[in-house]
């Protein structure tokens, strides 16, 4: 039976920003649970080269359910999972990697509305002061994937927000009040990469004050009191974009505020210029001292962004049955749990154990027209008890084990065989898996799996294979 599990958290992130996981676990931990796994372990290696040698030249591929059939040297143990358990708890939203921005109706896995919350940082590396002329931009850089209708326009408001937050303790699925009153701006999207976006003069005259501000706690009373701004999608929309937050590659641009100065850095003290009693540089202002052209001011100035997050609401979701799984890299993870014969399995050299889930394609053919980005990744994490913090304990730590998708099969083949070693085998307690989409980067995976009513070769399933 599947079960839900709702309790509230309260809990706030690490004072860290959410790079991807690495996708290899810490070696130390790997050679821990390698050391205090099965005895014999080495000798089913042994004999699984052996086998391999046997084999000639021809590529075994992987040991698993419906590659290599059992033999005299092969046996194969094979389970249909009999019990997993959806766990719906919000993941982190806020300082990641991406934003996601706009509204969606999703057929398939309901109605989605997200909310970009940003706030611009108040460094002077760049800007000393802001002039009452000076205007501030918001550049939004987008980068490729699209949740929805590819082609078409979307509409969004910037408002002010209604309350003090912080990137690091933004949850999905999590209310925060924003000022609809105060309007800031407005914009329409379609499918470009790029958008300038310019500040009303009141926002910008509130901000300078902050910015402007000389006393020691300028700092403090920026952090606690200014709210920074909400981009609220039209809830007309029918895509979702996600805003690039990091440089994920070298020389690649993300979202960030930008001041416009107006040519002051020219004029003196006394509004005089400076090379030249009528404001007339030397040489007629084309050349600098070594004679080379010099490259003319756009007058931008690079802020940079202090904060940033998501509001993200999803509704309306179809219910889930007995034959299906539907998990969100946002907000579930699923508890996979089986009993293993592990007195059968003793008396056995294990060398391989799958734990096989099954994609439920229909999702991409009830709209060809509509874009979500792909599930192409499972992680597992392995806990000996429930986290207080299932989502922020997955947040922090490495996967124990984690799978690309098999394209030829629409499966995930996930490598257990170090845990089935150790539950065999080993003296540990009987640990618990904890599989979720993708790593919490601020882009939107969703996926539909086959469930336990599903047909037998759809099923969650086990595959373990030993060599006599």
């Amino acid at each position: 039976m599947y079960q839900k599990n709702s309790r509230n958290i309260t809990e706030t992130s690490p004072e860290i920003i959410n790079f991807p996981h690495s996708l290899y676990s810490n070696p130390t931990k790997v050679l821990q649970n390698t050391l205090k796994g099965s005895r014999s372990m080495i000798t089913a290696f042994l004999l699984l080269f052996t086998v391999f040698l046997f084999l000639g030249c021809e590529s075994p591929g992987v040991i698993g359910e419906d590659i290599i059939s059992d033999g005299d040297n092969i046996e194969t143990y094979k389970d249909n999972v009999k019990n997993v358990t959806v766990f719906e708890e919000n993941t982190f939203s806020g300082r990641l990697a991406n934003t996601a921005l706009g509204h969606v109706e999703d057929p398939i896995f309901g109605t989605i509305t997200s909310v970009a919350l940003l706030k611009p940082s108040i460094s002077r590396a760049n800007v000393d002061t802001l002039y009452s002329d000076d205007k501030v931009h918001l550049k939004l850089i987008f980068n490729s994937d699209v949740y929805g209708h590819e082609l078409t326009v979307s509409d969004f408001e910037i408002f002010e927000v209604d309350e003090i937050w912080r990137g690091n303790q933004l949850r999905y699925n999590k209310e925060v009040e924003i000022n609809y009153s105060n309007k800031i701006a407005d914009f329409q999207i379609a499918d470009e990469d790029t958008v300038w976006v310019e500040m009303s003069p009141a926002w910008t005259q509130k901000f300078a004050e902050y910015f402007n501000d000389t006393s020691a706690e300028r700092d403090s009373l920026y952090r606690n009191q200014f709210p920074g701004v909400a981009i609220v999608p039209s809830q007309s929309n029918q895509q979702i974009r996600f805003l690039k937050n990091l440089i994920q590659e070298e020389e690649e641009e993300f979202s960030t505020f930008v001041v416009e100065i107006q040519n002051r850095d020219d004029e003196d003290e006394n509004g005089e210029e400076e090379n030249g009693e009528n404001g007339d540089d030397e040489e007629n202002g084309e050349n600098d001292e070594n004679g080379e052209e010099e490259e003319e001011d756009d007058g931008l100035r690079d802020l940079g962004m202090r904060d940033w997050g998501a509001y993200f609401v999803r509704s309306e979701a179809a219910p889930q049955t007995e034959s299906e799984i539907v998990l969100h890299s946002t907000e579930t993870v699923l508890q996979v749990e089986f009993d293993l014969p592990a007195d059968t399995l003793r008396g056995r050299n294990i060398t391989n154990a799958q734990l096989i889930l099954s994609l439920d394609e229909s999702t991409q053919l009830s709209d060809p027209n509509f874009m979500r980005p792909q599930t192409n990744l499972i992680r597992t994490h392995v806990f000996n008890e429930m986290p207080r913090d299932l989502q922020a304990e997955i947040f922090t730590t490495d996967p124990s084990f984690f799978v690309q998708k098999d394209e030829d099969e629409d499966t995930f083949r996930i490598n257990i065989t170090q845990y089935v070693l150790d539950e065999v085998f080993g003296d540990v307690d009987k640990r618990k898996l904890f599989l979720s989409l993708q790593t919490t980067n601020g882009i939107l995976y969703s996926a539909k799996f086959h469930g336990l009513d599903a047909p037998d070769q759809k099923q969650p399933r086990i595959v373990i294979t030993s060599v006599k």
